[in-house]
């Protein structure tokens, strides 16, 4: 994949977290509106009709007050005109029609009156309302405690299209002397309330929403830049390590779950370049291993075939070949044996087995070595008869693995000590050696595959590092684990123990 190619991508990814953030502040502001305008929708009806219906009780109870002090002149016309100006008044005041009707609903008086001359019978003549009355059921449900609704209207009401216009109507009954003589309307029209009241909140809603959304705009710009930039980092990384480049590591900061990502990654790395250097050893000690017997073989044999080794001598360096096929064929079955273990195909076969005798067999397949050398064992007269659940020949492998370890590397004319313990749980065995020891740093590796030890202790050492990763795949695979430790008395000591229930066996290796 192209450099270019790996930016669009990255990139995709940084949009579309913008993306996605942004789309959802959107809904959430247009969710928000649609709610706001609802609320705001129905608060608007109610304080229209509160302020309607209380100015129109305000006018009635003005009307009742000149009706009952007696103030009207003989022609009405004082009346006449205090009323209409307060109609128009109060008209202007909260932007609706207010009139007066009478206890049928034809309009005697409303705010147009004012200014206008009365007719020949000296009552109050308006063109736009003369002769509207309004439907009698309004009038009706009015009564005497007065009536709000919302309802279309029809007459001086209608819309240029001719069809009836939405109007809030609120009417207040006057009273006089306990009975209903007119009553007082004010008329409001919905549509072109509401929409005055919608323009000048959008608008106010609209700024909000730009400001808004600008400082949004640059909260998930960065955010999506801080979520994707790590990510980026990661997926550089990843590709570095797959192509076997592990000297780079992800920079850690905070605690959040990409930083748990980067650090898991950062692990990854580690072990996967401790596994690549083991590797790389493994392959190296392998060939040398391989290629050093391989060629001693072929020598030796070409040697007696063409007759450059005499007739006398044959036997020994037969005896040699065959000492190395030997070693070839140990190094062999253990990496067979290690891989079975790793696939989960090796199955432990449990008997009862003498721990003791086990022990002995392994220990003496030693003793050339051991005689050559001059070590002193320890320990084989006090051990004790263990019976044990395990399988003989896995275990075998695990004691000839410790003592091949203890007969490599102790020191010359040294000793090699030999103990068990039989727990009520489990069985420990402890194979102990005297020699330079094992540093700290290396006890923690020292089961690693491949790994050796210092190679300036141990250049007359023959092995590729696999037996004491082998010994503890098999201990484990019997439920048990093996330590390594440097004893003050000069011994290095191995331990391992496995359980003497056969029920606490796991039939798997445990990672």
């Amino acid at each position: 994949m192209s450099a270019d190619e790996k930016k669009t991508r990255r990139t995709t990814l940084f949009r579309r977290y913008l993306r996605y953030s942004l789309l959802a502040v959107m809904v959430s502001m247009v969710i928000l509106f649609g709610i706001f305008l609802a609320f705001l929708g129905s608060y608007w009806r109610e304080d229209r009709s509160e302020t309607m219906l209380r100015n129109t009780r305000r006018i009635a109870g003005n009307v009742e007050q000149l009706m009952e002090s007696g103030s009207a002149d003989e022609d009405n016309t004082f009346t006449t005109l205090v009323v209409s100006n307060m109609l128009n008044v109060v008209s202007d005041s909260i932007n609706a029609d207010v009139f007066m009707t009478d206890v049928g609903g034809r309009v005697i008086l409303c705010k147009d009156i004012v200014g206008a001359t009365l007719n020949v019978q000296n009552n109050a003549y308006c063109s736009i309302h003369h002769g509207y009355c309004l439907p009698p059921y309004l009038v009706q449900r009015t009564g005497k405690k007065g009536y709000s609704t919302m309802v279309k209207l029809t007459g001086m009401y209608r819309l240029n299209d001719g069809n009836s216009e939405y109007c809030m109507v609120v009417g207040t009954p006057i009273t006089l002397n306990g009975q209903v003589v007119g009553n007082i309307y004010a008329v409001s029209d919905v549509q072109n309330g509401l929409i005055r009241s919608y323009k000048e909140i959008v608008k106010l809603f609209l700024t909000a929403a730009i400001i808004s959304f600008i400082v949004t705009f640059a909260l998930a710009w960065r955010f999506a830049y801080s979520l994707t930039k790590p990510l980026q980092e990661m997926s550089r990384l990843t590709k570095q390590y797959a192509k076997g480049d592990f000297s780079e590591r992800i920079e850690v900061n905070g605690s959040d779950e990409l930083q748990d990502l980067a650090v898991s990654l950062n692990g990854m790395a580690e072990s996967l370049s401790v596994l690549e250097e083991s590797r790389k050893s493994f392959i190296a000690n392998v060939s040398h291993e391989l290629k050093t017997p391989m060629t001693s073989i072929a020598g030796f044999i070409d040697g007696i075939l063409d007759g450059t080794i005499p007739a006398s001598q044959e036997k020994h360096y037969l005896r040699i070949v065959s000492k190395e096929v030997k070693r070839l064929s140990r190094l062999v079955v253990t990496m067979l044996t290690l891989s079975k273990i790793e696939a989960g195909e090796e199955q432990i076969h449990l008997t009862p087995t003498d721990l003791q005798t086990l022990i002995f067999n392994a220990l003496f397949s030693f003793e050339a070595q051991i005689e050559e050398a001059g070590y002193e064992i320890e320990g084989l007269a006090d051990l004790p008869s263990i019976k044990v659940m395990a399988d003989p020949d896995l275990l075998f492998q695990v004691c000839y693995n410790l003592f091949d370890n203890a007969v490599k590397f102790t020191n010359p004319v040294g000793t090699i000590r030999v103990t068990a313990e039989n727990k009520s749980d489990r069985v420990i065995v402890h194979i102990s050696n005297t020699g330079e020891g094992i540093s700290e740093q290396e006890q923690k590796r020292i089961f690693e595959r491949f790994y050796k030890v210092d190679k300036s202790r141990s250049e007359h050492v023959k092995g590729v590092g696999l037996g004491l990763n082998l010994a503890q795949n098999i201990v484990r695979l019997h439920g048990g684990e093996i330590t390594v430790s440097d004893k003050p008395e000069g011994f290095t000591t191995f331990t391992f123990w496995i359980p003497n229930n056969n029920k606490s066996i796991r039939r798997g290796l445990t990672t």
